[in-house]
């Protein structure tokens, strides 16, 4: 509806408010919010959770607001990253509410360099080169579903991305319109009782995924473009699910546009807002020295539990 970008979905179509795992090859810092466009149609955008880098946790405004919403924020050194992440899982196995755990084993983004910590790793493992995802990091992975286990999983979809271009889009593409023509999205979904139940055989299965990911986008780079014929997915109630889907574009959109206009003018001509705002900032920064507000949440429950179990 801005940018004229069309997304395209093959594969399997997922019941919408399973509790799952989402793996995702990580082309660019932007697949994230790119698989909204996904989520929004066909999952349920309250649900999802993202796993992301901890530096994204302390940015001003988006980085608080994914705080409150209990994105999980990892330092990527597992010795630092295992309590919280215990936590944080631990919580989600005891809600009510569904899940829909975004994550990606790669760890991070693909480029040069990236790609040459990645060739590193594959010598020393005698493992072969590959040139469009990354080695995964299966330790997170496996410890995510393993924990996950214990309430109720339903499923993994394993998400594969490609785009138009073999680019890295990054945050400022966005503002300056240059975004992909098309992003391709395939769907493989697997129910939980048909996957390994065991650490190994979770680890194996997500390289060999990883190893299909490498074989089906070179296929896409280089040859087709396209993933496969588009599942049902794509004509399934497709009127229905796109017009909600604009409406609530639209929404938000006035909304943020409102919104900003509105605390502009407010910025400009009050003292009280100004003061409001500066307070605000500080708090959030002031929390952010204990953890910020999804580990302070944690750290609450936590007490919580403790003195309902004496």
């Amino acid at each position: 509806m801005m940018f004229g970008v069309k997304i395209v979905v093959t594969g399997d179509k997922p019941p919408k408010s399973e509790n799952s795992v989402i793996i995702m090859n990580h082309r660019c810092r932007l697949d994230w919010m790119f698989f909204w466009s996904f989520v929004a149609r066909y999952g349920e955008l309250k649900h999802e959770k993202i796993i992301m880098k901890r530096e994204l946790k302390h940015i001003p405004g988006p980085g608080w607001a994914m705080q409150n919403a209990l994105y999980i924020f990892l330092h990527r050194r597992w010795e630092r990253d295992e309590s919280y992440l215990n936590s944080v899982l631990s919580y989600f196995v005891n809600s009510s509410d569904s899940l829909q755990l975004l994550l990606f084993p790669e760890g991070t983004n693909f480029e040069e360099a990236s790609k040459q910590k990645s060739d590193s790793f594959a010598t020393k493992n005698n493992l072969p080169f590959y040139d469009y995802v990354l080695h995964p990091r299966v330790r997170g992975f496996t410890y995510c579903v393993e924990k996950l286990r214990q309430g109720n999983v339903d499923a993994i979809l394993d998400v594969t991305v490609g785009y138009s271009e073999n680019y890295c889009f990054e945050e400022v593409d966005l503002l300056k319109g240059n975004v992909p023509s098309e992003i391709h999205f395939h769907i493989q979904r697997y129910s939980n009782d048909a996957l390994p139940q065991d650490t190994q055989g979770l680890e194996e299965w997500c390289c060999k995924q990883w190893m299909q990911k490498e074989d089906r986008l070179r296929k896409f780079y280089t040859k087709e473009k396209h993933f496969g014929p588009p599942s049902e997915i794509a004509s399934e109630q497709q009127n229905e699910i796109q017009l909600a889907v604009s409406y609530l574009f639209k929404k938000g959109l006035i909304f943020w546009l409102l919104f900003t206009i509105c605390s502009s003018v407010l910025l400009y001509m009050s003292a009280m807002v100004r003061w409001y705002v500066l307070i605000i900032g500080i708090v959030y920064l002031t929390l952010s020295c204990f953890g910020g507000t999804d580990e302070i949440f944690l750290q609450l429950i936590q007490k919580s539990m403790d003195t309902k179990t004496k």
